[in-house]
């Protein structure tokens, strides 16, 4: 008896964005981000903490942000707040990683999420390859 192959495709990667992933696609085309979304099929997720490095607290400069991040709510993606969990494994990472920037470990603790693959986009490629070297199924991608 032959079994029946799935009609359902893969799961891709989960997409998380640091501030640098989130400015570079902010700084791209509305096609562009669009396209990112739909090809990561709404599981794009940018940890609350980015906020920190993009927003401005002055309403036109946090215009555009605002804009990329409403669009990501409305096409399945998520802002992510870390839970005690997340910030532990931060903490671990950062520690292990012998360095002080608190958000790139949330950012790093947020892509091993549920241990399945991500991709995680970025500016600052060598700070979030050091926090994951442990973590072969996050693929740390230049923006």
């Amino acid at each position: 008896m032959r079994r029946r192959r799935s009609a359902l495709p893969p799961r891709l990667p989960r997409c998380v964005l640091d501030s640098g992933g989130l400015s570079a696609l902010i700084d791209g085309s509305q096609h562009a981000r669009a396209g990112w979304v739909v090809e990561h099929q709404g599981s794009v997720l940018v940890p609350t903490p980015v906020l920190v490095e993009t927003i401005t607290g002055e309403p036109g400069r946090d215009a555009e942000v605002n804009r990329v991040l409403g669009a990501f709510v409305r096409a399945g993606g998520v802002l992510v707040a870390p839970d005690e969990g997340t910030a532990r494994r931060a903490g671990a990472l950062r520690f292990r990683a012998r360095t002080d920037d608190g958000i790139d470990a949330l950012v790093a603790a947020a892509a091993l999420g549920d241990g399945g693959a991500c991709v995680l986009l970025t500016s600052d490629p060598d700070d979030l390859s050091r926090l994951l070297q442990h973590a072969p199924q996050v693929a740390v991608r230049v923006v």
